[in-house]
């Protein structure tokens, strides 16, 4: 279904660019010192490893990729049964929080993080040679706690830890519900050699990487490990193209500064933070291991938005698209409001108005048809451009409404 609809209206100039936002819309290790605390800093020095291979699955309706950022290497052809649904990972130099499980032992929590040079694990004590499994998310924050049990989730002593090889329970607290990072879980991983081999060439329905599978072989010295890992999005992509009419652009220039956004199911506004419960069934046949997947909202509900885009000095607009992209969790959201922040300035660049404020709401419903609550993996876009009046042209600054087209 194409999530793009053509809607033409007569709006402000303070009400145009809130308009244009909306829619290219415990634990066996509950804290770990290495993963929380040394985490603060990731640019710690680490331990240099092989390197990383990273595929996400597509957004539905992808236009464009919404990943910025250098390509992890890519030299490795993808398997046949996973090709037609993942794509190589665009935002290369996002770390990877990385749990090392283990059958009876305490997971131990990692990250990857892609330096100038190589990337490097942040601390490989513990890890001695032997079969892993990986369990992890991307992109890691300081602020986000991550937690994980076995598949059974430790309910019993006899079961504590006793299935990690049959699959993990994750829960990340503190989630932002609104972040300018594509936030995905690992669904799949294996070892390999270089960015040439993945795994064991030999069977490759059991040894290469699909995935449900999460074995890591690791050789107990890191600079000759490589990861080849799996992603798929745990929030909806918001994708916003703007271009300014020939027309427009000879009278004014508009530098957008800083998109805000906040959302709402039904009656229920969304909290600031989202805590996130994943179960993955491990499994050898290439299916899709999560088993369940949870949002719970907490803490404060969000006021006036939470910022996805921002630029101290401005972007300016111009008669080519131009997309601004963040993400959000989208369980069953119908409602989206933007606060939008920009300046305008005359075509000598002397400023008219400084931080000028905007907020908007839509009902989902209302811009896309049979739409009526986001989903997570859709990227939804939609490409406006801003038209001058008569009457504009005529008047003083902004004093009068510009014709803003959505194409």
């Amino acid at each position: 279904m194409k999530l793009i609809k053509t809607i033409i209206s007569n709006v402000s100039l303070i009400s145009f660019i809130s308009l244009i936002s909306f829619v290219s819309l415990v634990s066996s290790c509950s804290k770990n010192d290495d993963f929380v605390d040394e985490g603060q800093s990731l640019n710690a020095a680490g331990v240099a490893i092989g390197g990383v291979s990273g595929y996400a699955t597509s957004f539905e309706n992808l236009d464009q990729q919404t990943r910025s950022g250098g390509a992890l290497t890519r030299a490795w052809e993808l398997p046949d049964e996973i090709k037609t649904n993942y794509v190589v990972y665009e935002g290369g130099y996002q770390p990877i929080a990385i749990a090392f499980t283990k059958n009876s032992q305490e997971p131990m929590m990692r990250y990857l993080i892609k330096g100038d040079e190589e990337w490097r694990i942040s601390k490989s004590e513990g890890i001695t040679a032997g079969s892993y499994q990986l369990y992890g998310y991307m992109p890691h924050q300081t602020s986000i706690v991550y937690n994980i049990t076995d598949y059974d989730g430790g309910e019993t002593a006899e079961l504590k830890n006793a299935s990690y090889s049959t699959g993990a329970i994750m829960t990340l607290e503190n989630v932002p519900s609104v972040m300018p990072e594509d936030l995905c879980v690992v669904m799949g991983a294996k070892h390999g050699y270089d960015k040439e081999h993945d795994g064991d060439n030999t069977n490759p329905r059991t040894n290469r990487l699909h995935q449900g599978d999460f074995t890591f072989e690791a050789s107990g010295t890191p600079l000759n490990d490589y990861y080849f890992l799996l992603f798929d999005h745990l929030y909806a992509a918001l994708r916003v193209g703007i271009k300014v009419h020939a027309d427009y652009a000879g009278l004014r220039t508009i530098k957008l500064k800083s998109l805000q956004l906040d959302t709402q199911a039904g009656e229920t506004k969304t909290t600031k933070k989202t805590k996130i419960t994943i179960k993955l069934k491990a499994n050898d046949v290439n299916e899709d291991p999560i088993e369940k997947l949870t949002f719970t909202p907490t803490g404060d509900p969000i006021d006036g938005g939470l910022e996805f885009w921002s630029n101290s000095e401005g972007t300016l607009l111009t008669t080519g698209y131009q997309p601004f992209i963040g993400h959000f969790m989208a369980d069953g959201i119908t409602k989206l409001t933007l606060t939008s922040t920009y300046d305008v300035y005359d075509t000598k660049m002397n400023l008219i108005r400084e931080g000028c404020v905007a907020v908007n709401s839509v009902l989902l419903e209302d811009l896309l048809t049979e739409q009526t609550a986001t989903k997570r993996g859709n990227q939804y876009t939609i490409n406006m451009t801003i038209k001058p009046t008569y009457l504009y042209v005529l008047s003083e600054p902004d004093l009068d409404n510009p014709t803003v087209k959505i194409d």
